[in-house]
């Protein structure tokens, strides 16, 4: 059995206009399973902080300037479509999110993540949920065309099948935007943003009749039980700002934390789910204010271990 190649996002570049950043980071061969380190965080040092506490606030310092090039896939036309095969997914030690909401500013914050499990403080504990935010086939305009890119998607996980047409000789694959967790929606802009690396294998997909990218599931990772609270608003914030402060009351109390704490957590971890999303197409003309309804949802494996994370 041959070795599995590995793509490590070092050396590191010298800056944000370093040819390299844009270079080719390799040819991957059809049908070929190999590993890929991404970088997270906005490409910061969490090593270097002063705290690495859960929720301490992070301190934007020197960048690493990772490594960021497309990479080629032999053989593949424009006009093709891609299957990309997500086999396996290892995150870092540290991460970040941010604490924003419908209270609350948009500080960054240190995450833990140690044994399977995401810290938030005082000694809350979630696991893992790895997914893939950013995979793109290079486009053939300037902007993003049907190609992928910041998808967010948590479908995009260990044992999902991701297909993308390309639009480009060689497809020109690029992954990055990895969080150890994200709730559904994205509430705070960030999930748990954090290094990665990635065992993915790439092949000649069989296509669909579709423009954008679709997402093959082939297991599912995630519990069942939950607890989920309801929004109506016109629009979809109105929506997401009712469910969000009821359940900042519900995690307050069934947890016994401070409603920041509760915040923090729900803004990273939980999934905005659209009810009735009809809004104003419902009306047809007739006069009246439309709506739609939304449920946040937080896992109960959330838990609380009754000590205070240790670096």
């Amino acid at each position: 059995m041959s070795e599995v190649r590995r793509f490590t996002r070092t050396p590191y570049c010298s800056g944000a206009d370093d040819p390299e950043r844009s270079a080719i980071r390799g040819t991957l061969q059809l049908g070929e399973t190999v590993i890929i380190e991404t970088a997270g965080g906005h490409d910061n040092d969490y090593e270097q902080q002063d705290s690495l506490q859960p929720g301490a606030v992070f301190e934007v310092r020197e960048h690493r300037y990772s490594r960021q090039g497309p990479f080629v896939i032999d053989g593949i036309e424009a006009g093709d479509w891609v299957q990309i095969e997500i086999l396996d997914m290892e995150v870092g030690p540290y991460g970040f999110y941010r604490n924003g909401g419908p209270l609350w500013g948009s500080m960054r914050c240190i995450a833990p993540v140690r044994d399977g499990l995401v810290h938030f403080p005082p000694d809350f504990v979630v696991p893992a949920r790895p997914m893939i935010g950013y995979v793109r086939l290079e486009s053939v305009a300037g902007y993003e065309i049907d190609s992928g890119g910041n998808m967010d998607f948590n479908s995009v996980q260990p044992g999902s099948t991701l297909h993308i047409r390309a639009q480009k000789r060689g497809g020109l694959v690029s992954f990055t935007d990895v969080h150890a967790r994200m709730g559904d929606g994205e509430l705070t802009g960030t999930g748990v943003e954090i290094d990665s690396a990635l065992t993915i294998r790439v092949d000649r997909s069989p296509g669909f009749p579709c423009h954008a990218p679709v997402v093959e599931k082939t297991r599912h990772i995630e519990a069942e039980e939950e607890w989920l609270t309801s929004g109506q608003g016109g629009n979809w914030q109105e929506a997401i700002k009712a469910a969000w402060i009821d359940m900042i009351a519900l995690i307050s109390d069934r947890y016994e934390c401070t409603v920041e704490e509760a915040n923090l957590i729900i803004g990273t971890i939980a999934d905005a789910r659209p009810g009735y999303s009809a809004g104003d197409l419902s009306k047809r003309g007739r006069p009246g204010a439309g709506y739609i309804t939304v449920q946040l949802a937080v896992t109960k494996q959330l838990r609380r271990t009754g000590e205070a994370y240790k670096p």
